[in-house]
């Protein structure tokens, strides 16, 4: 299931995806308390990823000015986006530090159902793989197919405890290198408030293969380190059967 929230913004700091990881917190605080805690006092990866679409916008400085966002979220957990929805109905403006949002409109979106074994996907967020030592791979790196099954079969494993049924077949038909700045609390309690951390991720087209079941929980859950901090959510373009 997928929803799009649009907000009223005229400004937001250049690390805008933690203030929108603040407002889905707040948002399924709001809802209910106890699925809060429980969701957040675990370490492991939530069962959601997010995207988000900025309208005339442009950067200064540490700032980017704009007209408003729009946030897709995306998950297979009904639990999950029925706290989601509930929260941010109940709220009509989101605070983060000196910034604010103010909710326009709420709406579900239309999913697809996967019954091939290779669909054409496209990243909605920009797809952040690495490999053991947390360096970036590229998708013309030889071995990004096996870290994009390394975390694949991570985040199956971490939602439903099976990972892949079959291995990936990763073919990368098109890419382009994002490099995302962030920030959070830890970080900024470390080095400064004035710091970021610095993520080199890729909008890409590429093509999976592998057990229609695995595509769809991917296309649900979405592909990428930090799925939660608005990295990997996935749309099908194509199917080829």
């Amino acid at each position: 299931m997928r929803l799009a929230c649009s907000f009223k913004v005229e400004r937001m700091p250049v690390s805008y995806r933690m203030m929108l990881v603040s407002v889905i917190k707040e948002a399924l605080r709001m809802s209910d308390e106890q699925y809060y805690e429980r969701l957040y006092d675990s370490v492991s990866m939530k069962p959601f990823s997010f995207s988000t679409y900025l309208k005339n916008f442009r950067f200064a400085d540490q700032e980017v000015y704009l007209e408003g966002i729009t946030m897709t979220v995306s998950s297979p957990d009904h639990e999950f986006l029925l706290h989601l929805y509930n929260g941010l109905q109940q709220k009509q403006v989101f605070s983060y530090k000196h910034y604010q949002l103010v909710k326009e409109k709420i709406r579900m979106l239309p999913e697809k159902t996967i019954t091939d074994s290779t669909v054409v996907f496209r990243t909605l967020s920009p797809m952040l793989v690495e490999d053991e030592n947390q360096k970036p791979v590229s998708p013309d790196n030889p071995r990004y197919e096996e870290h994009v099954n390394y975390l694949a079969d991570l985040i199956l494993r971490q939602y439903r405890v099976q990972g892949l049924s079959l291995p990936l077949i990763v073919r990368p038909l098109r890419w382009r290198k994002v490099v995302v700045k962030e920030t959070n609390h830890e970080f900024e309690a470390t080095h400064g408030g004035g710091n970021v951390l610095y993520f080199t991720a890729y909008q890409t087209l590429f093509s999976l293969t592998g057990h229609p079941s695995d595509l769809q929980l991917l296309y649900q859950l979405g592909l990428s380190k930090r799925r939660n901090q608005g990295f990997g959510l996935l749309e099908v373009e194509e199917v080829r059967g």
